[in-house]
This record gives C-alpha cells, structure tokens and sequence, in this order.
C-alpha cells in the first residue's frame, strides 16, 4: 500500500523542488494561508505576499520548460520521465537540439564509414545529411510519446565535429529564450567529464552565457528580455561512473530526484525510437536499469532523473517534499521492496 501510495504522489507531485515557492503545489494550497490585511506582520515584502495570495486563491499557473541538448537523443534521454510528468500536469515544455549528432552512435556514419576508404567528400557529406534528417525524424517521434508537439522541437543543425563555445551558436540560444520564454531550463552540467572534449559540457556553457544574453536587450531580436527562473543540469554520477581524470573532477552533487517509475516504461518507448544509434531493443532496457535505475536507488524509488541545480531559491517555508516525508515513515524491508520493482517492456 505505502509503495503504491508513493508511486501516485510521484505522479502528482512531479518535480518535487523549489520553485516560485519552493514548494510543491499540494503543499502550498495547504498551507499557504494568506493572512489578512489586519494581521497580516508588518514589513513582509509586497512581493512574497503577493505570491502567497496568488497561490492559495488560484491554480499555480502552468510552467514553461525549455530542454536543451548537445546532440538529438539528449533532449529526452536525461530528463523525458520529467518532461511527461510536466506535460501531463499541463506545463509547456519545448526542445533545442544543438548539433545534427551523426558523427557518434549512427549505425552508418560511426560505424560503417570508418571502414571505407573509396568513399567521396561529397558522397559522405550527402549520407551524414540523410542520417541527420533520420534522426530528426526519431527525435519528433520519441517526444511525441511524452506529449511534445513536433512544432516545439528546434534543431539548430550545427555540426558535431568539434562544438566549441561560440558567440554564433550563444546569440541563437539566447534568442529562443527571448521568443519562448521559459521559466525553467534543462540542459548539461557544464562541467561534465572535466570540461574537456564533451560536447556536452560545451553546450551547457553556451546556454548558461545564452541565459545572461537573453536578459538584456538585443537590437537584432525584436523580443523582449527574459529572465530564467531556474536551470537544472543533468545529473552526474549514475551515467558517468568516475573512471578518468577529467570525469574525476568532482565538486557537484545531485540536489533534486524526479521519481519518474510510473512512466519508466514510456521512456524505454522512447529510447527505441532512436533505432538509427542502437538505443532500441536490449540497451534501452538496460540504460533505463542501469542508469535511471541507479538515480532511483540514491532516491528510495525504483527509477528516478537526477537534476543539480543552477540556482539557489527563495521560499516562504522550507520546501521538503511530501514523497520524502512519506519516505521518513518506511521500514528498511519497505524502502528494499520499492526499490526493487523492475519496469517490464516486451
């Protein structure tokens, strides 16, 4: 009972952490009472009781979350259990992939060109640009699975080559912000694997100076500035297990666990669509296990996405999570037996 308890207040809740508020929408309609004008304390910040009224007398009004990824995968693979949580609950959420990403994991381009000698510029230049278009098409079809709406996927189309922190590439991330207007973004830890030769971390860099850009004027973007109200970088540690100098460089840790048990199975769904890297089939099974498997575990839930935040936030009350109170309350043999559900797709 206590596990199917939890796995429905996962499903509700989401992502349990702080924003606007700090806390999650169950506990600020109960608890945010607003006081009265006449006793309400003197010297309250006209803003936080601005915010406390709004919460407690209307529906938390839906966010807007932008993912970010370096390569076309990498928009759902870390996060799409978050992503369906919040598009079920009625958040927008829309999609930037960085770069075309066929030179790594394409069955053709990574793996069968290698071996060719006899083949042309051009004739190679026209396969990578057909395997790019294969993998938009993936992409469109496993975010559709999570609710995202093809027109709010962006492929920037940059080549994968060597992604280095660019102006060009930043003043194009900032102007999506400025045109989408996210409250939230989701993208790579800047930091990944040291820094180093990631295009990962190169990306997560971009989009934090893009983040800066798009809060102050542009002449050339007819939007307006927008400021990020948070970002959350994809969790380290259960997909890069500290095995060289440059992924040894610590210095983070994972602040924020979407329990995403309940749609681990969508997921899988997802990573089979992207048959084109060989995510389909036994790996997808197994990276779902392996990785959000090992999240979980940290989290006392069979399969959860780690997130570290940007940010620090502000909040009325401290924001602890009803999941991890309910989690205070289980035994040892009930935190075990959550923890080993395992997600079956034929």
């Amino acid at each position: 009972m206590k596990s199917t308890t939890l796995q429905m207040r996962s499903l509700m809740l989401a992502l349990g952490i702080s924003i606007g508020l700090g806390l999650c929408p169950m506990v600020r309609a109960q608890n945010d009472k607003p006081s009265s004008d006449a006793t309400k304390p003197a010297g309250r910040d006209p803003v936080t009781d601005a915010a406390l009224i709004a919460n407690s007398t209307a529906k938390s009004k839906p966010l807007r979350i932008l993912v970010i990824g370096g390569h076309p995968a990498d928009v759902f693979d870390q996060s799409g259990g978050t992503m369906a949580h919040h598009i079920a609950r009625g958040d927008w959420v829309g999609c930037v992939v960085m770069t075309t990403g066929v030179r790594i994991h394409d069955k053709v381009v990574a793996n069968e060109l290698t071996e060719r000698k006899d083949i042309s510029a051009a004739e190679m230049n026209k396969i990578m640009a057909e395997r790019a278009n294969v993998k938009k098409t993936e992409v469109i079809k496993a975010c559709s699975l999570l609710g995202v709406h093809k027109d709010d996927i962006y492929f920037l189309g940059a080549d994968d080559a060597v992604l280095l922190v660019n102006e060009p590439m930043i003043r194009q991330i900032a102007q999506y912000i400025r045109k989408l207007k996210p409250d939230v973004i989701i993208t790579h830890y800047p930091y990944e694997d040291g820094a180093l030769g990631s295009p990962h971390a190169q990306t997560g860099q971009m989009v934090v100076h893009a983040i800066t850009l798009a809060a102050s004027v542009d002449p050339d973007d007819k939007n307006l500035p927008h400021h990020v109200t948070q970002v959350f970088f994809f969790g380290e540690g259960a997909a890069s297990v500290r095995t060289g100098l440059w992924s040894a460089q610590g210095g983070f840790y994972n602040d924020v666990f979407v329990d995403i048990t309940d749609v681990a199975a969508k997921k899988v769904a997802c990573l089979d669509c992207m048959a084109s890297q060989g995510y389909d089939g036994a790996y997808a099974r197994k990276r779902i296990d392996s990785l959000d498997g090992a999240f979980g575990n940290q989290a006392r839930v069979p399969y959860a996405e780690g997130f570290i935040t940007l940010y620090s936030s502000v909040n009325y009350y401290l924001p602890v999570s009803p999941i991890d109170l309910e989690h205070a309350k289980s035994s040892d043999a009930d935190s075990i037996t959550r923890r080993s559900y395992r997600v079956t797709v034929p």
